[in-house]
């Protein structure tokens, strides 16, 4: 005795929308553009949004009115080395508990230190 074959996802779709109430919301494609809130029933349309006077917003508006978003970003840059080199600075940060990264920085300190910078007034911009 075999199994009958399922139904396809057309055919479960097609029984869904057979057994889903018409609504006046429910319109063609090209008519949405042309749709008026007042066409759609009062409980089925949306509501028009908060205003949002209290949130702060320190984005600057373009020329058209429209809010820009900026990144502040610091800059990225690569350090290239051997596999192995990296190899070894992942064990030792597991060593030390604590992240490649911090080597990377500590290293960046010994090395500015070593030609009269200080690190960290570069690092926030200061100098």
């Amino acid at each position: 005795m075999t199994k009958k074959p399922r139904p396809s996802i057309n055919d479960q779709l097609a029984k869904i929308a057979a057994q889903a109430p018409t609504s006046p919301a429910t319109f063609k494609r090209d008519d949405v553009t042309t749709l008026q809130r007042d066409d759609v029933e009062p409980s089925l349309a949306r509501s028009q949004p908060m205003p949002r006077d209290n949130v702060a917003t320190s984005e600057p508006e373009g020329p058209e009115g429209y809010k820009r978003r900026v990144r502040y970003e610091k800059p990225h840059a690569s350090i290239y080395a051997h596999p192995k080199v990296f190899k070894a600075l992942r064990e030792i940060a597991a060593a030390q508990d604590c992240k490649p990264h911090d080597l990377y920085i500590e290293g960046l300190r010994l090395v500015l230190r070593q030609h009269g910078r200080d690190f960290d007034a570069l690092n926030r911009g200061d100098v």
